[in-house]
């Protein structure tokens, strides 16, 4: 099992056992629109720079941690929020993933995420 499905799978049990999904030292409520099938279903998204991780979907949230370009993430869902506004690009769309231990579950502009406006999550995936 590679260490993208692990972390998955400690994921849906985080949210089974206490209704968070939390991972690493740092955490961030789960979207309440976020149910149980919804837990077991992840997409991957992929930064196109580096980018905060924050505690909520919006710029006032803390940082809880970085997301490095080029790798891949667990992500959740997706919701409209706060706009971002960045080298001349726009976007209202946050999306809910999971950094990796050390850093735990939390949000991040799409603005940053290769694809789409929602970084390639589908409608249905919305928070």
């Amino acid at each position: 099992m590679n260490i993208r499905r692990k972390a998955a799978a400690v994921l849906a049990g985080a949210v089974l056992a206490c209704g968070l999904l939390s991972a690493g030292t740092a955490s961030a409520a789960a979207p309440a629109g976020l149910t149980r099938q919804a837990a077991y279903e992840t997409y991957t998204v992929v930064p196109i720079d580096d980018a905060p991780i924050r505690s909520g979907p919006g710029s006032g949230h803390s940082t809880i941690g970085r997301l490095r370009a080029g790798y891949s993430y667990p992500a959740f869902c997706w919701l409209s929020g706060e706009t971002v506004v960045d080298h001349g690009s726009t976007s209202h769309v946050w999306i809910y993933l999971s950094g990796g231990p050390g850093i735990g579950n939390g949000w991040v502009s799409a603005l940053y995420l290769r694809g789409d406006e929602r970084a390639d999550l589908p409608a249905s995936a919305r928070c």
